[in-house]
């Protein structure tokens, strides 16, 4: 036993002593239950283990009850258990049937354009990484190493009892700060087989035929002069010299912004989505060095600029908004202005966008119509008035379908609401409202209601406050899009509809919501809803630390108008059906 122990001592290693040579990058993905993972939110957990599995894999099947058991035991532990699933034949339906029969709460996350197992350097199934997630350090990588009776395992089994396996003792020891030994045990199992990573490598990928186009449909929209995004793709030098931070966006999924779950991703118009074979060509690009054939013309830098300054073309009608003086600092209170449209017959808005002048500074600006009879009740901020539609960031215009539209009576006027935000800096702002008409009146006339809960209290620090909302339709009607709304603390929200005959359709999910981009979600095919449908909106707050966005974490936090405080709502635009 003695000569055990010394060989043991022997071979001993420190948790932290390879910290900045080996390390993995940032990641996110979506598990078996719509849920997101991202690395770096992890950053209160003293580690992540992650198990990679292959259905058809013995060693991989045998390490999974391995895992799940570590998980349980460690429940209450800081350690986050991830299971990672490259295999193309599973599909999330697949898995959350395999967590069903395991009965286990365990995340399993696809992997479907398998990116995510490469940049992670697994090479078998069955392999796990232990990462200390606040600085990407592989703590270790090795299998899962069940104890089986050799003498290394037998003399970790004697010295610490209730050992089940090699992970077992490197999480124990990881957990404990203490040092363990530098001897991972191999992973038995089969090769890795990353077949759609391997199809786009037998691919020629050329800049020009297949990097540039992608750019131009999925990244060029805001990355282009007075765009939102924060530089332009107007060359491929420009894009060689991102290309880094363009891989970083991929992999974490922070890129395109506002993206939904992409399983519903084909029920939505227009949505900011990136398919699997667009990222494998774009990181394939960026692997092998982000060139391009210099004697070919440069797709991007060939792009001409918009005749016009409106993303939708030449409105029908501008409507100039009162200039604005935002001063350098303070808290700015909501202005409400009173616009008059000029119509001199009703019209039909087919579309409607901004022309925003100050992106910076202006937070928001909801429009909303008031008539006759309303311009004379209540002038207090605002008055009684009508929601007719607003800007957030990324939410600059709006394409209605094409047999619905808002009626404008000619008799109606705009009342604006303006919030700005103070930058630093003095500036003046010169927004404008662009309005698109039919040319006759639409099938059906939308209008706009909300699902919203006023009335929560998020507690300090909290990671995940979830919050419900719910609201019911009282006529027939058809659903065409939602505009969910949080401020910085939002985490996720999705919806579904609970049907009068009981039963329910999962509508809409944001697994990683973004403040900064408020974005408006349009169904390809409007969903019915008979009357007495229930809305149902569920999400969740992350009022820690750990939210980049979070202004002041030691603060409890209710429903407010300004971005430090916050709001959970969703406008949705429904039309009667008749």
């Amino acid at each position: 036993m003695i000569k055990t122990l010394v060989l043991l001592a022997g071979l001993i290693w420190c948790a932290g002593a390879s910290a900045t040579t080996n390390q993995v990058p940032d990641f996110a993905l979506i598990d078996h239950e719509g849920r997101f993972h991202q690395l770096s939110r992890y950053a209160d957990q003293r580690a992540v283990v992650v198990f990679v599995y292959s259905p058809d894999c013995e060693a991989s099947e045998a390490g999974l009850p391995e895992i799940i058991s570590l998980r349980d035991r460690f429940a209450n532990s800081p350690v986050q258990f991830l299971v990672l699933v490259p295999d193309s034949g599973e599909t999330r339906a697949s898995l959350a049937g395999l967590a069903g029969r395991l009965d286990s709460e365990t995340p399993f996350l696809l992997d479907s354009s398998q990116l995510v197992s490469e940049a992670l350097g697994f090479t078998r199934s069955g392999e796990v990484l232990v990462i200390n997630p606040a600085r990407g350090d592989i703590l270790y990588r090795g299998g899962v190493g069940l104890y089986k009776g050799d003498p290394m395992q037998q003399a970790l089994a004697a010295n610490l009892p209730g050992m089940s396996s090699h992970l077992h003792y490197v999480v124990h020891s990881v957990l404990r700060n203490d040092p363990f030994i530098d001897n991972p045990s191999q992973s038995e199992g089969e090769p890795l087989v990353l077949d759609k990573i391997e199809a786009v490598r037998a691919q020629t990928i050329s800049y020009e035929e297949d990097v540039a186009p992608i750019l131009i449909d999925r990244c060029v929209g805001c990355h282009q002069k007075q765009g939102v995004a924060p530089w332009v793709m107007d060359g491929h030098r420009m894009v060689q010299g991102w290309s880094s931070m363009i891989r970083e966006t991929l992999l974490t999924r922070r890129m395109p912004p506002g993206q939904i779950d992409y399983d519903y991703a084909s029920r939505y118009e227009d949505v900011h989505h990136i398919s699997d074979e667009e990222m494998q060509i774009l990181m394939r690009w960026i692997e092998t060095g982000a060139g391009r054939d210099e004697s070919a013309e440069d797709p991007l830098a060939m792009l001409t600029p918009n005749e016009s300054e409106w993303e939708l073309g030449e409105p029908d009608l501008v409507i100039e908004f009162p200039e604005h003086q935002v001063p350098a600092a303070g808290v700015l209170d909501y202005v409400f202005v009173p616009l008059e449209i000029g119509l001199t017959e009703d019209r039909w808005v087919s579309a409607y966008a901004f022309d925003v002048d100050e992106k910076s500074a202006l937070h928001h600006v909801i429009v909303y119509t008031q008539d006759a009879r309303q311009q004379r009740q209540n002038a207090s901020r605002g008055g009684s008035r009508t929601n007719f539609g607003g800007y957030a960031p990324g939410r600059g215009h709006i394409e209605l379908d094409p047999d619905t539209g808002i009626l404008l009576q000619r008799d109606m006027r705009f009342m604006i609401q303006f919030h700005y935000t103070t930058i630093g800096r003095e500036l003046t702002d010169r927004t404008r409202l662009g309005l698109y008409f039919h040319d006759s009146p639409p099938a059906h006339e939308l209008e706009r209601t909300a699902v919203m809960n006023g009335e929560f209290v998020i507690p300090p620090g909290v990671r995940e406050f979830p919050v419900t909302a719910k609201t019911v339709i009282p006529d027939d009607s058809y659903l065409y899009s939602f505009a969910p709304h949080m401020h910085y603390r939002g985490k996720h929200i999705r919806f579904r509809a609970v049907y009068p005959d009981g039963g329910e359709e999962k509508l809409l999910s944001i697994p990683n919501f973004q403040h900064n981009w408020q974005m408006v979600y349009r169904l390809r095919e409007p969903v019915f809803l008979p009357a007495g449908t229930e809305i149902i909106a569920e999400g969740a707050f992350d009022n820690s630390r750990f939210n980049p966005l979070n202004p002041d974490p030691t603060k409890e936090v209710r429903w407010g108008d300004q971005v430090w405080d916050e709001m959970f709502l969703a406008w949705m635009r429904i039309g009667t059906a008749r």
